[in-house]
């Protein structure tokens, strides 16, 4: 609950904002903080709305042709470096990086951590030196933090974003130290968007805090908080130079009076170059579009515009919130309980949060009126997004599925909540794959998911403890290594509403992360066939024509084809542990230290059986925080 010296704090900082943001300014004058979409004269040579059965934008094609360049030699030196031959093309590879918090955040940038060189412990592990072959980095929720921060630092070390930038040992939303300064600036930035004519809503607030915390220094809150999604290729020399991957954020679309997000949901993306969808509705499906990212915010009608543009509205730092906006599941885990932790009034917060809409992201229609026979939200003003999480497709897949991309496999780091102890289960990899077949059947829409087992199957088979392979034999989809978290040296299983970490804490997580993917150094034959999966569609293998040294690792990591649907075990696995698959198969006899680095199992973590509600309660009053800087926002 927040306190009456803490609301009459926040009321006095904002007497100290700054003035009203112009609407006149054609562009930001020097010091200008303002976080506001910004006019501007609209060009003639920009392609307004562009038709998805169109395929790929000529921004990101023309960043794919100039990755090759850097993809083809650090794929042939991976491949030569575990005594392979090179492809006979380039394959496509992706990243695909789940959502949870700041959990998600730090495996998911521990998991890449192990593709670099840069990380001893990824290069001793024979995998570092693969994130250079990678062309598409997808990012949902804390994924998306990590997909946000990465690229706009550069592409550092993750460990050392955790020692040299990033402040999580200061709570994301109500900080030890400096509140009235925090929200005063919040209290500023967001009346300055409101003023410029567009919505202001708790994802604004929820966005800033974390660039806060992840963003490069000079674009935080306290400085300049106008870094751009659209602009990283040219503020972010190794993005522009395609020396990264292409990075995309997705969010799901919740229409109007929905509070369950329904699994075929529209599915949105942020990319440096557009913003759209390859399919729209969640009713019925047709063919989606997208729209520059640049003059997101601009008034279109038809695909056209009405003569006033504006830039700025795809701050990275909005687009980031908006990818993790889940405050309305909050709300269905309070209806849900009977829990005396919480009062009338957080329930009348969020009550009142629901229906103002204030809970979800809005994002002005580009594509209003725009095939009005065919597209589902040609009538809505906003696109009102939410953290596709919610969808339970909790790994971004699906926009490394679509067709035009061409991806060949794709590596699916999942730090997902889906057991009792916040473990994953494969819950996020089965929703894709029944959404993909129901699509296939009755929408007509493909994307090129392979089957996968159920959630049962995934605990009953051991899957979701190791890395698996799926679509081994399915040459009209990629290869997926799934990579789930397994507590090979810390307790990684923290709240995803945890939003405060120490340093020690947070490296914790995050190497294990790393070891969930090296398998902590255990299986000699690991990185070998890692390199298998990555390059086998470049081949066009199967089993008939592939090596045999290939055959038996894919033989050894193939999903089998099983799927024990019967009730399992409570899964609860052991910090320090082996994965038992991993010994009943001789592949590990037993823990072993990581190569590159001393291997410590945390003795301050919390337990790995530490349950999510109760943290998740402790979680509300950050939450209301927000509702009562945004009630000033909108005095």
């Amino acid at each position: 609950m927040i306190s009456t010296a803490l609301i009459g704090l926040i009321a006095a900082g904002s007497a100290f904002a700054a003035p009203p943001y112009s609407e006149d300014i054609g562009a930001r004058a020097l010091g200008d903080t303002s976080y506001a979409p910004y006019k501007v004269d609209c060009p003639s040579d920009v392609t307004w709305i562009r038709n998805a059965t169109e395929g790929l934008s000529a921004g990101e094609s023309s960043f794919i042709q100039s990755r090759a360049q850097n993809t083809g030699p650090a794929i042939n030196t991976m491949m030569a470096s575990h005594g392979l031959s090179n492809p006979p093309r380039t394959p496509t590879i992706g990243v695909a990086l789940a959502g949870g918090g700041y959990r998600a955040m730090l495996t998911g940038l521990g998991g890449v951590m192990a593709l670099m060189n840069q990380s001893t412990e990824g290069q001793a592990s024979g995998l570092g030196g693969w994130l250079d072959g990678v062309t598409y980095w997808a990012g949902l929720s804390g994924g998306s933090w990590a997909t946000g921060s990465f690229m706009s630092n550069g592409g550092p070390l993750p460990s050392d974003l955790i020692t040299s930038l990033w402040n999580l040992d200061s709570n994301l939303v109500f900080p030890d130290d400096g509140k009235l300064s925090f929200y005063t600036n919040l209290v500023t930035q967001t009346k300055a968007k409101e003023n410029a004519g567009f919505p202001v809503q708790l994802t604004d607030l929820w966005g800033l805090a974390v660039g806060s915390h992840v963003l490069p220094s000079q674009y935080q809150l306290e400085n300049t908080p106008n870094l751009t999604l659209s602009s990283l290729p040219s503020v972010v020399s190794q993005l522009g130079s395609a020396s990264l991957p292409m990075p995309i954020i997705i969010a799901a679309e919740r229409e109007t009076g929905e509070i369950v997000i329904p699994e075929n949901a529209t599915v949105w993306e942020f990319t440096p170059y557009e913003f759209g969808s390859w399919a729209f509705g969640s009713v019925r499906k047709s063919p989606g579009a997208f729209t520059s990212l640049e003059y997101l915010g601009s008034e279109l009608n038809n695909g056209q515009p009405n003569g006033t543009c504006y830039k700025g509205f795809d701050q990275l730092s909005f687009v980031m919130g908006t990818s993790a906006t889940l405050f309305n599941s909050a709300l269905l885990q309070i209806n849900g309980s009977d829990s005396s932790l919480v009062t009338d009034l957080i329930q009348d917060f969020l009550e009142n949060l629901g229906e103002a809409q204030l809970d979800i992201a809005r994002v002005p229609n580009p594509f209003a009126n725009y095939n009005a026979d065919e597209n589902p939200i040609s009538p809505f003003e906003y696109v009102t997004l939410v953290d596709a999480g919610e969808t339970n497709q909790n790994i971004p897949l699906e926009p490394l599925l679509v067709p035009s991309r061409n991806v060949d496999a794709i590596i699916a780091f999942d730090s997902s909540y889906d057991t009792t102890y916040t473990w994953p289960n494969g819950t996020a990899v089965r929703t894709t794959f029944e959404r993909a077949k129901q699509l296939a059947i009755t929408q007509d829409t493909g994307i090129r998911m392979p089957e996968v087992p159920s959630e049962n199957g995934f605990i009953n088979g051991g899957y979701n403890t190791r890395p698996t392979f799926f679509g081994c034999n399915d040459t009209t989809t990629p290869v997926i290594i799934y990579v789930p978290s397994y507590p090979w040296s810390a307790a990684a299983n923290t709240s995803t509403y945890q939003l405060e970490y120490s340093d020690e804490q947070a490296l914790e997580v995050m190497f294990n992360g790393l070891r969930s993917f090296t398998l902590n150094g255990t299986v000699e034959s690991w990185p070998r066939c890692l390199a298998c999966a990555l390059s086998d569609r470049a081949f066009t293998y199967t089993a008939e024509n592939r090596t045999a040294e290939c055959q038996s690792c894919f033989d050894t990591w193939c999903w089998a084809g099983d799927d024990n649907t019967t009730e399992p075990a409570t899964y609860e696995p052991v910090i320090g542990s082996v994965p038992p698959w991993l010994i009943e198969k001789n592949l590990a006899s037993g823990p072993a230290d990581a190569k590159g680095q001393n291997t410590t199992i945390s003795q301050t973590s919390e337990s790995a059986a530490a349950l999510n509600w109760g943290r998740g309660v402790d979680a509300l009053v950050p939450i209301v925080t927000l509702v009562s800087i945004l009630s000033i926002v909108s005095i």
